[in-house]
């Protein structure tokens, strides 16, 4: 039996690792760099409203997230979002209500021939939209183009408008980008997912890793400098406000993003050295705006195309999530930048984002001008991985790559879609490899 284990970082994926050995028996330290569990997730509270600054939407999909919530006894914690979903076009914002299909013929988000030209190629893709995993499109890798982006895929399939106004936003939603920067492979994957129900964590998705965490030996500011393999297992060396440390253990599970995991453990980089060439970092920053009036629209996620707004990316109607995320009568609305626009914002002031997100918020919903009461800006200048054209085949190049048999693991969501589902699914792989290894 695996008696010891070492947990490199306190995101989702390495506190989800660190719960299920936990759980097989093996005692587990997890050490985080910073004052916080959660890593991207995280809620912050100001006055009446709760602020998801990192991830935010879920779907009835995610299993194996949904599950760790009930295993930790926080099921009566999830809750349905609006079904509704909005639409940008044409500088408005046009709701589309799933849970009313008779509406869907008449929405006027699609012309009738881009509607009929989308019904024709889901159905020419029925089978490979079937057989992608959402979650682990490392194992659909090879329908991953490296010549060909998601904006040629969906313009060939169907039709220049729909791949404008329904794939491109849905790439920025899962990707970080419009499709000209995204997998193939990704619009499949994106069309699986999203034909589930939205849900949420009543309180805030930080609730689940601080709930994780609370059952854990974290140990906050203390920054790996090293993971050796021993003939034993491991020994990790770290560093914290009272000098250097190291412990032995029967195995490793790094959680920390690829670059940094590179620096502490060499081995990463050396089984496939290609990957860290091709791999582009998603950079983001979040303006989450407060209201103290209702916008007229009643979707939670609205989709911005890129024709309509390159740097928007997207936008969330949070009390249209949840009832606990404003007051009531309020409104909480999320915008975000596009990855490749974010270093042009990073150097502006909270103030100057402020404006720049209420000006498009506003413009899109003028109800709610002169009547912003809070503001929360969240700065991610490494915010995941860009997953574009090869993305998936150098991806499975390197977990192929990996030793399979050592005591070191990878979580995270290196070999994932950037999401809550793929990150807790990275975090049980690489705990259930520790314990078949010491069986």
């Amino acid at each position: 039996m695996m008696d010891s284990v070492v947990v490199v970082g306190a995101g989702l994926s390495g506190l989800t690792a660190g719960y299920r050995l936990a759980e097989s028996g093996a005692t587990v330290v997890v050490l985080e760099a910073g004052p916080r569990p959660g890593g991207r997730v995280g809620t912050e509270v100001h006055g009446g409203y709760v602020v998801d600054t990192g991830p935010d939407a879920l779907t009835a999909g995610y299993s194996h997230y949904l599950k760790l919530i009930a295993d930790l006894g926080l099921q009566g914690r999830v809750a349905d979002t609006a079904a509704v979903i909005g639409l940008v076009r044409d500088g408005r914002i046009i709701d589309i209500d799933p849970g009313k299909p008779w509406r869907l013929p008449f929405t006027p988000a699609l012309s009738w021939g881009a509607k009929l030209r989308m019904i024709a190629g889901i159905l020419r893709q029925r089978s490979a939209i079937a057989g992608v995993d959402s979650y682990d499109m490392v194992s659909s890798a090879s329908l991953d183009d490296p010549e060909h982006t998601a904006a040629d895929f969906a313009a060939e399939q169907f039709g220049g408008e729909v791949a404008d106004y329904l794939i491109d936003p849905l790439m920025r939603l899962t990707v970080g980008s419009g499709a000209a920067n995204a997998s193939t492979v990704n619009v499949l994957g994106a069309l699986r997912a999203w034909s589930s129900s939205l849900q949420t964590v009543r309180g805030g998705l930080g609730f689940v890793t601080d709930e994780l965490a609370k059952r854990l030996d974290v140990r906050y500011g203390a920054t790996v400098t090293r993971v050796d393999e021993t003939a034993t297992g491991v020994s990790v060396g770290y560093r914290d406000q009272s000098g250097e440390h190291e412990i032995a253990a029967d195995g490793c599970v790094i959680g920390a993003m690829y670059n940094r995991a590179t620096e502490i453990w060499p081995t990463l980089s050396s089984a496939s050295p290609a990957f860290g060439d091709k791999l582009r970092h998603v950079k983001l920053i979040s303006v989450s705006l407060g209201y103290s009036v209702r916008a007229a629209t009643a979707a939670y996620p609205v989709l911005v195309p890129t024709v309509e707004n390159r740097e928007a990316l997207l936008i969330f109607m949070q009390h249209n999530k949840c009832a606990d995320r404003a007051p009531a009568g309020h409104s909480l609305v999320t915008i975000y930048t596009d990855t490749t626009v974010t270093d042009g914002y990073l150097d502006r002031t909270d103030r100057e984002l402020e404006l720049w997100a209420a000006g498009i918020v506003e413009g899109l919903c003028p109800e709610l001008a002169g009547h912003r009461d809070m503001s929360v800006v969240t700065r991610w200048p490494v915010a995941g991985y860009l997953a574009d054209p090869g993305f998936w085949r150098h991806s499975r190049g390197l977990l192929a790559a990996l030793p399979h048999d050592g005591p070191v693991k990878v979580a995270g969501d290196l070999f994932g879609a950037g999401s809550m589902e793929s990150a807790t699914r990275w975090g049980e792989r690489a705990a259930a490899e520790l314990v078949r290894r010491n069986r």
